[in-house]
C-alpha cells in the first residue's frame, strides 16, 4: 500500500487500511503525483455509536444488526469499490464492508413507514421492539395518542365540512342581497308626506241597517284603507249631540261616542285594527263651542324632565282619567280629554278644532305646552291654518313649535290663481321655513265645506285630486274624492231640511261588494248622483309614486344646516295649474291641471323635453319625445301621470268632448320625471312663457 491508488467513485474505506502517509497528511499531492484525485469519505467499520437524543417520532438505529435490514442492502453495496489512477500508475483495490446502519442512510429504495398498530409486535423481554412488517418505524408506547387516530376518516369529515361552511356563506350573502331595500330613499317621520283620509262615520258604512254608518263599519272597510296606500285615518264627528247627525256640530260630550255609531271600546277595535295595517288613527277634538275657555294646566311642565320618546306616563294618565266622568261640564280641561282617548283607544293623535276663538287666550302657549307633551314625539297635535293666522305675533314661534301639522284648504272654486296664492303662501310664508316648524295638511274638502265634485266635473275632480297628492307636505282625501262622489242628488226638493248636509252623501261601493246599507233600508241622505269607480285606480297609483318617491313625499331640500324649497307652483288664465317638485339625483315631477271648461293650449318646449307615461290608462310606459309629429301633443280627457325627462313642444289640454274621448269636459293631470336641471343661479336664454305671464326658467331648477 506505498502507492495507494484512490478511484474517483466515493470508497468507504475501513480505518486500519490507510498507510500512515494517508492519516496524516491533509495533502493529496503526496499520495496522488500524477493527477487529482478525488476525495472519498472514510468511515470506521464498525457502527457509530448510537445518538444520543430520541425523539417519539425518529427511527431507532441502534448498534444490534437487524437481519431484514441487512438482506435488503444490494450485493452492489457489498463489493469493494476497486478504481484505479491514471496510466503508468499501480494501486490498490480496498475492501469497505458496510454496516447495516450506513446501508439504510444511503439506500434511495429504502423508505421509512410508521405501521399500524396492529403489525407492531409486543416488546420482548429485553425492551426491544421488533417489526411485524420486513422494513419500517415501529410505533412505540411512547408515540402521542393522535399518531393512533383514523386519519383517513377525519380528513374526509374536514374536507365535507369545510364544503358545507362555503355553501352557507354563499347562501348567507344571497340571503342579504336578495333582502336589500330596492330603494334608498331618505326617512320621514310617519306623518309628514304620507296621505291622510278623512271620514264622516254616519256616512261611510252602515251594519245594522238603519241607514246609518257606525264604528263597525269603518271597521269593516279595514282592507279598503290599506288597499288606498294611506297613513291614516282622520275620524271625524264621532261624539254624542242632541240630535246625530243631524246637529253633530252640537257637541255634548267629549268622552263617549254618540250611540248611533257605536261605543268607545268600537273605537278601541278600529285603532287595534288599522294599527294591524300600518295606518294610525287621528281624531277630530272639537272644542267650540263646547268650551267656553281654557282651563290651567293640570301639570306643572317647568318642573318635569323632557320628554324624549313617545312612551305615556300610563299611571298618571289612568290615575287622572278614573276621574273624569261621562258627563262633563263646559269647564273640562282639554287634558283630561286627551289622557282619556289615549287610555282607552290608544289613537295616534288629535285635530284640535276650534282654536281661532281661543287666540287671545292668556293661558293658550302652556295648555299646548301640556297638549304636545301628554302627547308625546311620536303622536300628532293638528290644527287650523285660521288658528295660526290669528295668532298674536309675540306667541306665534312658541305655539308652532308645539305643533306637528296645520290643517291648509284650499278652495278650488276660487280657481286655480286661488290655489296657487294659498299654496304659494304656505310655502313661502312662515309654516315651512324650518325643518322643525309644522307641516302642511292639506285639504280639499271637509265636513263644513261643499263636496269637490259640486263644482268642478269627474275628470276635473280627479284632476284636482291628483294636483293636491303631488303638494309638499301632507294631503288628505275627504271620503269619496277618491272616486269623484257627487252630493246627495234631491231634484224633487224632498230633503231640504238636510240640504246642508247634502255634502255628507253616504259613500258609494263597487257593485260587487256590500253597498252602504243593505237594500232593505234607505241612507239617512238622499243618495250621490254619480261616481265614477274606475278613478280609484288613478289614485291608488299616485299614492303609491308619492310613497316611493322623495321629489314628493319630502317638502324640502335639506343641505349642511340649509333648507331650500323642492317645489312651485304656477297659474296660467285661472285654468291651468302647474306644480313642479324635484330632489337632488332623484327624479322631478310636474302636475299639469285644467280645471276650467275651456280647452286650453300651452307651449312648454322650454322647459320640458320628452316624458314617460308612468300612470294612466292606454298610454301608460309610452315615451313621449319631442319630434315633428308631436308638435301638438294632445291629452286624452282621461287624467294621465306623465314619468319624463322634459314635455313635448307643445302640451295640449282640452276639456273638449270632440277631440278625445266622447265625455263632457275633462281635464289633464301630467307627472313628469324630469332630468336633472342646474343650479338655481343657472340662467337661459329662452324664458319660457305661459300665456301673458312670463315664467322664471330657474324656479323650475334642482338644487
Amino acid at each position: 500500500m506505498n502507492h495507494l491508488q484512490i478511484s474517483t467513485d466515493p470508497t468507504l474505506l475501513g480505518a486500519d487500511l490507510l498507510p500512515e502517509s494517508l492519516t496524516t497528511s491533509p495533502s493529496v499531492s503526496t499520495f496522488l503525483p500524477e493527477e487529482d484525485a478525488s476525495t472519498c469519505l472514510l468511515l470506521p467499520e464498525t457502527p457509530s455509536p448510537p445518538l444520543d437524543f430520541s425523539h417519539p417520532l425518529t427511527p431507532s438505529m441502534g448498534n444490534a444488526t437487524d437481519n431484514h435490514v441487512r438482506d435488503s442492502v444490494t450485493g452492489d453495496d457489498d463489493q469493494a469499490a476497486e478504481t484505479s489512477s491514471s496510466s503508468g500508475s499501480s494501486g490498490i483495490g480496498m475492501v469497505a464492508p458496510v454496516g447495516a446502519g450506513a446501508g439504510n442512510l444511503f439506500s434511495h429504495n429504502s423508505y421509512q413507514h410508521l405501521r399500524k398498530k396492529s403489525d407492531v409486535a409486543k416488546a420482548g423481554h429485553d425492551g426491544s421492539m421488533h417489526h411485524a412488517a420486513s422494513l419500517g418505524i415501529a410505533v412505540t408506547k411512547d408515540m402521542p395518542g393522535f399518531v393512533h387516530w383514523n386519519w383517513p376518516l377525519i380528513r374526509k369529515c374536514t374536507f365535507f365540512v369545510f364544503l358545507a361552511l362555503i355553501v352557507a356563506m354563499v347562501g348567507i350573502v344571497v340571503a342579504m342581497i336578495a333582502t336589500l331595500p330596492k330603494s334608498c330613499n331618505p326617512p320621514a317621520t310617519w306623518y309628514k308626506g304620507s296621505v291622510f283620509y278623512e271620514v264622516f262615520p254616519a256616512s261611510f258604512q252602515d251594519t245594522n241597517d238603519d241607514g246609518l254608518g257606525d264604528i263597525r263599519g269603518l271597521i269593516g272597510r279595514a282592507e279598503y284603507f290599506k288597499t288606498l296606500g294611506i297613513g291614516a285615518v282622520r275620524l271625524n264627528s264621532i261624539f254624542p249631540s242632541k240630535h246625530y247627525p243631524d246637529h253633530f256640530q252640537e257637541v255634548t260630550s267629549l268622552l263617549d261616542v254618540d250611540e248611533v255609531l257605536g261605543k268607545v271600546e268600537d273605537i278601541q277595535k278600529l285603532a287595534a285594527a288599522l294599527h294591524e295595517r300600518n295606518i294610525s288613527l287621528i281624531l277630530d277634538l272639537p272644542i267650540h263651542p263646547f268650551l267656553e275657555h281654557l282651563s290651567p294646566p293640570t301639570i306643572d311642565l317647568d318642573h318635569l324632565p323632557n320628554r324624549t320618546d313617545g312612551d305615556m306616563i300610563t299611571s298618571e294618565f289612568l290615575r287622572l282619567s278614573r276621574s273624569i266622568t261621562t258627563k262633563t261640564e263646559s269647564g273640562t280641561v282639554v287634558s283630561d280629554v286627551l289622557r282619556f282617548w289615549l287610555t282607552r283607544t290608544g289613537v295616534d293623535g288629535f285635530y284640535v278644532k276650534g282654536l281661532e276663538h281661543f287666540a287671545e287666550d292668556a293661558l293658550l302657549v302652556e295648555n299646548v305646552r301640556e297638549w304636545k307633551y301628554l302627547l308625546g314625539p311620536d303622536r300628532i297635535l293638528m290644527v287650523g291654518q285660521q288658528f295660526v293666522q290669528q295668532l298674536p305675533e309675540r306667541i306665534v314661534r312658541d305655539v308652532l313649535s308645539q305643533v306637528d301639522l296645520v290643517d291648509v284648504y284650499l278652495d278650488v272654486s276660487n280657481g286655480t290663481d286661488g290655489i296657487a296664492a294659498t299654496v304659494q303662501d304656505a310655502i313661502q310664508g312662515r309654516l315651512l321655513r324650518g325643518v322643525d316648524h309644522p307641516w302642511i295638511h292639506w285639504s280639499l274638502g271637509s265636513v263644513t265645506e261643499r263636496r269637490l265634485a259640486s263644482g268642478l266635473s269627474p275628470n276635473a275632480t280627479l284632476a284636482a285630486t291628483l294636483m293636491e297628492l303631488t303638494l309638499p307636505g301632507t294631503p288628505s282625501i275627504f271620503y269619496g274624492d277618491e272616486i269623484s262622489l257627487e252630493e246627495a242628488n234631491d231634484p224633487k226638493g224632498e230633503h231640504v231640511d238636510t240640504q246642508h248636509l247634502h255634502h255628507l252623501a253616504a259613500m258609494v261601493w263597487d257593485g260587487a261588494q256590500n253597498q252602504f246599507t243593505s237594500r232593505g233600508s234607505l241612507p239617512w241622505l238622499p243618495r250621490s248622483a254619480s261616481a265614477s269607480l274606475h278613478h280609484l285606480d288613478y289614485v291608488i297609483e299616485a299614492i303609491a309614486l308619492r310613497k316611493r318617491s322623495p321629489s314628493i313625499y319630502l317638502n324640502a331640500v335639506v343641505k349642511e344646516e340649509q333648507t331650500l324649497p323642492n317645489a312651485d307652483i304656477k297659474s296660467n288664465q285661472n285654468e291651468i295649474l302647474v306644480v313642479q317638485r324635484w330632489y337632488p339625483r332623484r327624479n322631478s315631477f310636474a302636475t299639469i291641471a285644467n280645471l276650467g271648461p275651456k280647452r286650453v293650449s300651452l307651449d312648454l318646449t322650454a322647459m320640458f323635453y320628452s316624458g314617460e307615461i308612468v300612470a294612466g290608462s292606454s298610454l301608460k310606459h309610452e315615451r313621449v319625445e319631442t319630434n315633428d309629429d308631436m308638435n301638438h301633443l294632445q291629452i286624452s280627457t282621461d287624467p294621465t301621470l306623465l314619468g319624463a325627462d322634459l314635455l313635448p313642444e307643445s302640451l295640449t289640454t282640452s276639456p273638449s268632448v270632440s277631440t278625445f274621448l266622447p265625455e263632457e269636459d275633462a281635464s289633464t293631470c301630467l307627472l313628469l320625471p324630469e332630468t336633472p336641471s342646474p343650479p338655481l343661479d343657472f340662467s337661459h336664454p329662452l324664458t319660457p312663457s305661459m300665456g301673458n305671464a312670463p315664467i322664471n326658467l330657474s324656479s323650475f331648477s334642482h338644487c
